[in-house]
């Protein structure tokens, strides 16, 4: 069942996952933006050029369905990636956006995030994949993505960051805190020789238990097995 929030806890809520991204280091300076849909035609956003760790409730910003401000505040001009992601998607009710360290430097290094390695990522975002490179803040962006949002809960921008999609705003944060976990693993399994990706057989079985943990199988898990993410079970 969705929980409609009312404007004001919208609000806190916001603030608060804008507070804990810039105390975690996913974002720096007036970096990063966050956004909650509060109903089909209304966004409750980041304001332009701000620090997200010294929000207040009311410097936020509400826009249309479409990203017109309803006031004399300016929203980020990246709000156009989560209207991509609303307009896509009517589970979707929340996105992040911001620029962990290791996730983003797998992108710049050209390294994907793709492979299917722990359990835990297989079973709530399947793979992880980098968008092709867009210039920030211009509509190459939303363009870029906009056949990822579709089944992806979490996708990298190359060279720029990741975004996240969320049934509210702190399954969004939580996911992105999935990513940057995944890079840091990552980062260590290749120093240490590289990573080894699971057999299919091991992650079709990881799909078959989402349940067992309440969730619902991600929406790219056809692709997990037959795209070549995991290991083929003959060589196992």
């Amino acid at each position: 069942m969705q929980i409609v929030l009312t404007e004001k806890q919208a609000r806190e809520e916001l603030v608060e996952v804008s507070r804990l991204c810039y105390s975690r280091g996913y974002i720096s300076g007036t970096e990063g933006n966050f956004s909650i849909r509060l109903a089909d035609n209304l966004i409750l956003t980041t304001p332009a050029g701000s620090c997200k760790g010294r929000l207040g409730c009311d410097d936020l910003v509400l826009t249309d369905i479409n990203g017109n401000s309803l006031s004399e505040k300016k929203p980020s001009t990246e709000l156009k990636m989560h209207l991509v992601a609303y307009h896509s998607r009517s589970d979707v009710r929340a996105v992040v956006h911001a620029h962990p360290t290791a996730a983003v430097g797998f992108t710049v290094a050209g390294v994907s995030l793709s492979q299917c390695v722990l359990p835990e990522v297989v079973c709530t975002l399947g793979n992880i994949p980098t968008a092709p490179y867009a210039t920030p803040s211009t509509d190459e962006i939303p363009d870029s993505i906009r056949e990822y949002v579709q089944k992806h809960d979490a996708v990298m921008l190359d060279h720029h960051g990741a975004l996240t999609l969320g049934k509210d705003i702190f399954d969004a944060f939580y996911k992105l805190e999935t990513v940057e976990h995944f890079a840091q693993t990552m980062l260590v399994a290749h120093m240490l020789g590289g990573p080894k990706p699971l057999y299919a057989s091991q992650v079709r079985k990881l799909l078959n238990i989402c349940s067992v943990y309440g969730l619902k199988q991600p929406g790219n898990a056809d692709q997990l097995v037959t795209a070549g993410f995991c290991q083929p079970d003959s060589e196992n």
